[in-house]
């Protein structure tokens, strides 16, 4: 039988092609496959922990959600922070609203009967019944300093004689500034349906003897102050009544007293 050679360390070499690979690798650095880089940074610009404006992006990009809670609570606080506002502009206009009408409560206008004058006061026999126009002038004095009166449309008035309704007219519109007096005048058309009274009918047909007549007068009247920024307190209504005596309906009549209260 043919002996089997001994074995020498040279048969567990590696072909040469491979030592060469592996001589040319250096003992201190790690293989590294294909597409793999190395980047070498100097050990003084390592930091173990991140600069705070890296770490507060890093954080950002981390939680996107907490970022979104975070711009929704700054516009709640936003949004707080107008109707606080809000309400306490609210509040001050309204305790600046009581305060100026507890302390600049507006007053009612006073009203002065001026002048009567009857028109168509010359009656045939045939017309001593039908019923004349009363032209009465009058004088609205708004007794406020700071607050002007503004009389809107829809005014009535109406003149009586001893309780009985003689004829009725439209209160003018206009605007009073405060402290203002207003010289106005109102007609009265009497209905032919109702009969004259006797004694108007003998006053403005008297020529020796002045016969006196007194009459009331009474007019609703829509209005509204203003002038003074939050003290407009909407429309109100002012109820005026008037009681005047004059001493004659023919020519040159006369007012010989007269009074006048209003209220609202």
């Amino acid at each position: 039988m043919a002996e089997r050679a001994p074995s020498s360390d040279h048969d567990h070499d590696p072909p040469p092609s491979e030592q060469s690979q592996l001589s040319a690798q250096p003992d201190d650095q790690p293989a590294f496959g294909p597409g793999t880089y190395v980047v070498q940074v100097p050990k003084d610009q390592i930091y173990r922990i991140p600069p705070p404006e890296n770490a507060v992006i890093a954080e950002r990009y981390r939680n996107p959600d907490l970022r979104n809670k975070k711009q929704w609570q700054c516009s709640s606080c936003c949004l707080c922070v107008c109707i606080s506002f809000l309400l306490v502009v609210i509040v001050i206009g309204a305790i600046v609203a009581t305060f100026q009408l507890v302390l600049i409560n507006p007053k009612n206008p006073t009203f002065d009967v001026e002048r009567v004058a009857v028109k168509n006061n010359s009656h045939s026999r045939n017309q001593l019944h039908s019923n004349p126009a009363y032209n009465i002038t009058l004088r609205a004095k708004n007794p406020n300093g700071n607050v002007g009166i503004l009389y809107k449309e829809g005014g009535v008035a109406s003149l009586s004689f001893r309780q009985r309704e003689i004829g009725t007219g439209n209160y003018p519109t206009f605007f009073q500034d405060h402290t203002d007096s207003t010289v106005f005048g109102i007609i009265f058309h009497g209905s032919n349906n109702v009969g004259l009274p006797t004694e108007i009918e003998k006053s403005m047909n008297s020529q020796m003897q002045k016969v006196q007549v007194t009459f009331s007068l009474k007019m609703d009247v829509p209005a509204r102050f203003g002038n003074v920024g939050l003290l407009n307190r909407g429309t109100i209504k002012f109820v005026v009544a008037c009681y005047f005596t004059v001493d004659t309906l023919a020519k040159d009549t006369h007012i010989l007293s007269w009074k006048c209260h209003t209220q609202r």
